[in-house]
């Protein structure tokens, strides 16, 4: 195929990563990976069928045909069968056509293994090295003209070719008329084919064996004019071409008459618009505008037919993506965008629309990182407007309307034009959600009142909980969202259950429904080359799922609400997984240790010993301290606060933080979160490079975030409420360990962890926590290591103070 999206990676501008909205729903995929069921930032979990079928209310803001799909179903579109197969085909494979070459390495190295093997039974193995390979070198991807390289081919040549050799092997061992050496020129050829691709004129294909069968007459045939299309030679590779296409009895007919296309769209191979095209849409030229009436007339003339022949229906979707590529080749960026968007209002042939949204995905695609002023709020097609507004598109918003405020601006004022659904979705996505709000009582009451059977029910429920959730109404969120588990249109996909739980979770009634809701399963992610999704907690045996990591919402609870002795009747359950549950009860016993609740401290030290193996008795032990801590006495803190710095510096154990780590710097707050912008990253989260920099305040902006739930006994929550002031009082960690490590060598000076105990505290501030106190601290550690300690091996491996990155 011609045509083919590629996806830049690290180049890139990343798009926004909108998290769950509101403070207790931040994540429900059950992981770190914010998965909103109406702006979702990654693919569905769900099979792409049941995406098309009975949509929840996915799309991502990466895939423009996602949010088309929305689109025209928010229209009240229909989706026939046709149209079902259609999307999911094209939705299936635009991951791996997005992402560039994997897949066509992917066929590449499937045809070298079978080209090798080949050889070996045919009595030729390859030796190493292996000469002809040198010609045949994995493709390198053009990421301005969409081509493996300027005469190459994609992994569909090498799929086929693996495909047709195994046949011809198979036809070796069967058909006595045909011998192993026609076999092998068959190979040969085609290697000359394929190094053709890569320049390499040496590779000139041998003749025809005097007593070459009718099947490699016919194979040869195609070979050849396979050779001249990757050499450049067009004319002659249309001619070639044309000829296998009106013989009668060649199995390659149909795909020669396929191929004249192929060779068409490398006569016109059109090009990326300049920069300056992609910001100035420009006016077509009289002779563009020539140049396109002649291309289109030319494609249908091979195309029709190819689209009338029932024998070539697997290549009929390659057709229409080849040809409408080709019928938009030498327009402007700003008209292809404008013709696209104007064909793709409503659904029309399946086949075609399928073949116009990779097209428009690409459009877009370029916008994105280049920027461009043809695509946004000005545009006059509808479509494109919304697209614009729903992917955090970040072009001019027009005269008098503050930066990233137009998308909230233009939602608004479509919905109260139109009235339309798409755009009533769009709105109370990003409009604010702000308690006084003249809009909010609108925004409910329309949400409301979308019709129980409709796709974007669900999705409008959704909305409505996580708008209440952003103004703190915890109980009428409850009650919008009650009914929502039992809704169909999320009953084959996890991270809507999820979901669900997600928003009801901050309302639990007792501890045991708060567990029930918290502990779910983590939604595998959508690898760019999958063609599937599974959730990484996978049942076996036909036992249950077991949960291997927490939602932002959990951890935000356990981090602030959640006092410890929660924490242990959370770990004891058997829905979590032994890694989840160990580091739980790993980040409790350093919390309590900070907190100087030593009694604790050793019910979980002696919990997480029950889940470990036996010491070993060679080698290091990774809770060696854990087994220790669990004879303390609990009057000695001394002894407890050396323990905690020994684990600090050991090269064998892993201290966890008191906190348990959020999604990361890179996840967004939500735009809907009052006070925060939707592009504001804000600072380091807690745990960023495993360092608590700001302790609790990074993640709870009220002081409701901190009150305990009322179904946990009164001395539990009183013990949590001094267990805060504690941590939210605590300094960051390189400046606490500095602290304990002065504060042992004033103790006792000739203790032997004292000088590596000051080394690691002192590098520990060259990651993160950017502030004075830490550069301050970081320099009285360096000095105090080497004017106390200046012949220890850790003085001389310490040379710098650190203020932080």
């Amino acid at each position: 195929m011609i045509f083919s999206t590629h996806a830049m990676r690290g180049g890139l501008k990343l798009l926004a990563l909108a998290g769950l909205l509101g403070a207790a729903a931040a994540h429900a995929s059950g992981g770190y990976e914010p998965e909103d069921l109406f702006f979702a930032t990654t693919r569905p979990d769900q099979p792409v069928r049941e995406f098309v079928e009975r949509p929840a209310g996915y799309y991502t803001d990466y895939l423009v045909p996602y949010q088309v799909l929305w689109y025209w179903r928010l229209h009240g579109q229909p989706f026939p069968p046709e149209a079902v197969s259609a999307f999911s085909d094209l939705l299936e494979k635009l991951p791996r056509e997005d992402a560039g070459m994997d897949e066509t390495d992917k066929a590449w190295t499937e045809w070298r293994q079978a080209r090798s093997g080949a050889y070996a039974k045919l009595g030729h193995p390859i030796a190493a090295p292996d000469a002809a390979a040198s010609s045949q070198q994995a493709p390198q991807w053009n990421a301005e003209s969409l081509q493996a390289g300027p005469n190459c081919f994609y992994g569909d040549a090498f799929r086929h070719a693996a495909k047709t050799l195994a046949q011809r092997m198979a036809r070796a061992a069967a058909d006595k008329a045909t011998t192993p050496h026609h076999v092998l020129h068959w190979l040969r050829t085609q290697d000359a084919v394929f190094g053709t691709c890569d320049g390499n004129a040496a590779t000139t294909a041998s003749a025809l064996p005097s007593d070459a069968p009718p099947w490699l007459k016919a194979d040869n045939a195609y070979q050849m004019a396979a050779q001249r299309f990757y050499a450049g030679d067009l004319d002659g590779a249309d001619t070639a071409f044309a000829e296998i296409a009106a013989g009668k009895t060649s199995g390659w007919r149909d795909l020669s008459a396929y191929m004249r296309l192929r060779v068409l769209a490398r006569r016109h191979p059109g090009g990326e618009p300049s920069y300056s095209d992609r910001d100035d849409p420009g006016k077509e030229t009289a002779e563009a505008l020539k140049q396109q009436a002649a291309l289109t007339r030319e494609v249908d003339a091979i195309a029709q037919p190819l689209l009338k022949n029932p024998r070539l229906q697997a290549l009929h979707p390659s057709v229409h993506r080849l040809a409408e590529a080709l019928r938009i080749r030498y327009l402007t960026p700003g008209t292809r965008v404008q013709r696209l968007a104007d064909s793709l209002a409503t659904m029309g042939p399946p086949d075609v629309a399928a073949a116009k949204l990779l097209l428009l995905n690409h459009e877009f695609r370029n916008c994105a990182i280049t920027g461009c002023s043809y695509v946004g709020p000005a545009h006059g097609s509808d479509l494109v407007q919304w697209l614009s507004a729903v992917r955090n598109f970040e072009g001019p918003g027009g005269s008098g309307t503050p930066p990233g405020k137009w998308r909230e601006t233009l939602s608004w004022d479509k919905y109260q034009r139109t009235r339309d659904l798409a755009w009533l979705m769009a709105a109370a996505s990003l409009v604010p959600a702000k308690a006084g709000d003249s809009r909010e009582s609108e925004l409910q009451a329309a949400l409301s009142a979308v019709p129980e059977n409709h796709p974007a029910r669900f999705a409008a429920t959704q909305l409505r909980a996580q708008r209440l959730f952003a103004q703190g109404r915890y109980q009428e969120a409850r009650a919008v969202i009650a009914g929502a588990a039992d809704s169909p249109l999320i009953a084959h996909s996890l991270s809507g259950q999820n979901l669900v739980k997600a928003l009801l979770l901050p309302t639990a009634a007792s501890e045991e429904e708060w567990r029930r809701l918290a502990i779910r399963p983590v939604v595998a992610r959508r690898d760019p080359e999958a063609l599937e999704a599974k959730s990484t907690a996978a049942p076996q045996a036909g036992r249950p799922a077991l949960a291997t990591a927490f939602d932002d919402d959990v951890i935000r609870f356990l981090n602030t609400r959640a006092p410890l002795p929660m924490w242990l009747r959370l770990a004891a359950d058997p829905g979590l997984s032994p890694a989840l549950r160990d580091a739980l009860l790993e980040t409790a016993w350093t919390r309590a240790v900070l907190a100087g609740d030593y009694a604790l401290a050793r019910r979980a030290a002696g919990q997480r010993i029950a889940s470990a193996p036996p010491a070993p008795a060679k080698g290091a032990d990774p809770i060696a301290g854990l087994r220790r801590s669990a004879a303390l006495p609990g009057t000695d803190a001394a002894a407890w606060r050396r323990l905690l710095l020994e684990r600090m510096a050991s090269t064998t154990e892993v201290l966890a933080s008191p906190h348990w780590p959020g999604s990361g710097w890179s996840v967004r707050p939500t735009p809907l979160l009052p006070g925060r912008a939707p592009d504001d990253v804000g600072s380091p989260a807690v745990n960023s490079y495993g360092k608590w920099c700001r302790p609790l305040d990074a993640e709870a902006p009220s002081a409701a975030n901190f009150e305990s739930p009322s179904f946990l006994p009164q001395d539990e929550r009183a013990r949590q409420a001094r267990l805060v002031e504690k941590l939210r009082a605590m300094p960051p960690d390189s400046v606490y360990f500095t602290q304990e490590s002065l504060a042992l060598m004033q103790r006792s000076r000739n203790d032997p962890l004292v000088p590596q105990a000051l080394s690691v505290a002192v590098k520990m501030a060259r990651y993160t926590c950017q502030d004075k106190t830490v550069g301050d601290w970081s320099r009285k550690g360096l000095q105090a290591l080497h004017a106390s300690y200046p012949q220890s091996g850790w003085a001389a491996s310490t040379s710098y103070w650190y203020g932080g990155r």
